[in-house]
């Protein structure tokens, strides 16, 4: 399994197959979909594995435009166990639209769930953020990393003010996204 940062007992890697029933159980978790997909269902091990191993470990197909992009679904481990999912991309052409930045290979677009709601509110989420948006800096040399967290969603936006992520403004339910959410960006 290939370690993309480490830092203080914290490590994100990528999604290996041995994730996939544990990405199963925490997809299947009302509590944990809640704000993270518009209708929170269970999941079948074969759906996961369907989303996240068959993209390719690098890059992903942008369906609105049939042009690929830089992709990365990640595991997030603390004291080597898996507590969180941690998702990456570059900026997708549809994306630049919505959040008005150009497109490009050095906006990145990162997002994350903790699975395990026992874990939550203990600072895990603000660690794991800032392990994903110092690899992304250095070592893919991002010069903008955003997330969108759900305007009802005070934990996850703490989470990423804690992390250095400022409000740039509220995006509005439209076509592109299913609910209101924060535009939030670093640097």
């Amino acid at each position: 399994m290939k370690t993309l940062a480490n830092k203080d007992g914290l490590l994100v890697r990528g999604v290996e197959s041995v994730d996939i029933p544990i990405l199963a159980r925490w997809m299947s978790d009302l509590r944990v979909m809640e704000y993270y997909v518009v209708h929170p269902r269970s999941v079948s091990e074969e759906e996961v594995r369907g989303q996240f191993l068959s993209k390719g470990r690098d890059q992903a197909r942008d369906r609105s435009t049939g042009r690929f992009y830089e992709y990365r679904a990640c595991i997030a481990e603390a004291e080597g166990r898996p507590v969180a999912f941690v998702q990456y991309h570059t900026l997708r052409y549809a994306d630049s639209e919505l959040f008005g930045y150009p497109s490009g290979r050095r906006t990145y677009v990162v997002d994350l769930f903790i699975g395990n709601p026992e874990l939550w509110g203990k600072g895990l989420g603000t660690r794991i953020i800032d392990l994903t948006r110092d690899y992304l800096c250095k070592a893919r040399r991002a010069t903008r990393v955003v997330a969108n967290p759900r305007a009802d969603n005070s934990r996850s936006i703490r989470a990423f003010e804690k992390a250095r992520f400022r409000k740039v403004r509220l995006l509005r339910v439209n076509e592109k996204i299913p609910w209101d959410s924060w535009l939030m960006e670093y640097p």
